[in-house]
């Protein structure tokens, strides 16, 4: 519909789903990460993306990618197991607002999505609040992000990814990684803004 619309566009498609877009010109996903960060924000070289399947930890030199590292063999530490949460809570995900939050005095115990979701339901079950719940959902998934960040250099963070929308998310981030979180402008596009660099370098 868009090449009817727009002739001579150009289309770059990343992600799970990169090939399922006829004619279009592909890329890695951590490659337009880093493409991205450079072109939005480049005195930072270091990206946490919360993606709906995984978590990635990516380090680059100018926009070209150096180092990576992917938390994608549980899904209590992507967007997905908190788009999860919302459902079984009825919470609309423009409603949530973390400014000044501190770490959530529920922490959850369960490592899996499976077991973390039946513990969040015996939490609702116990009257807790709904957002003292969602703060230890999110505190979770930056957990397990903090390991994957453990293996790489101690530098400020550039944020991306949906989670980026949440009101005041990346102080709350800061909290729970113990690092500098900067929030570009579009930061949950950085991975849009690196297709579009991509294409215009081929083209």
């Amino acid at each position: 519909r868009l090449k009817n619309k727009y002739p001579d566009i150009k289309i770059t498609s990343c992600g799970y789903g990169k090939s399922n877009i006829d004619g279009a010109l592909n890329i890695n996903e951590l490659t337009a990460l880093a493409l991205g960060s450079n072109y939005i924000a480049p005195d930072y070289d270091l990206v946490l993306d919360i993606g709906g399947q995984d978590t990635k930890i990516i380090r680059h030199d100018r926009g070209v990618l150096k180092e990576f590292f992917i938390n994608d063999k549980c899904a209590a530490g992507s967007g997905l197991f908190f788009e999860n949460t919302l459902r079984i809570l009825g919470v609309n995900f423009n409603a949530i607002d973390l400014t000044g939050k501190l770490k959530p005095e529920i922490i959850l115990s369960s490592v899996c999505a499976v077991f973390a979701q039946s513990e969040i339901v015996e939490l609702i079950a116990a009257n807790h609040d709904e957002l003292e719940i969602i703060c230890a959902v999110l505190w979770q998934i930056l957990v397990k992000a903090k390991i994957l960040l453990s293996k790489i250099k101690n530098a400020p963070i550039l944020l991306s990814g949906g989670l980026t929308q949440i009101k005041g998310f990346s102080g709350f981030a800061r909290l729970a990684l113990e690092r500098d979180c900067i929030l570009p402008l579009n930061g949950m596009y950085l991975a849009s803004i690196g297709c579009a660099i991509y294409g215009l370098m081929r083209n």
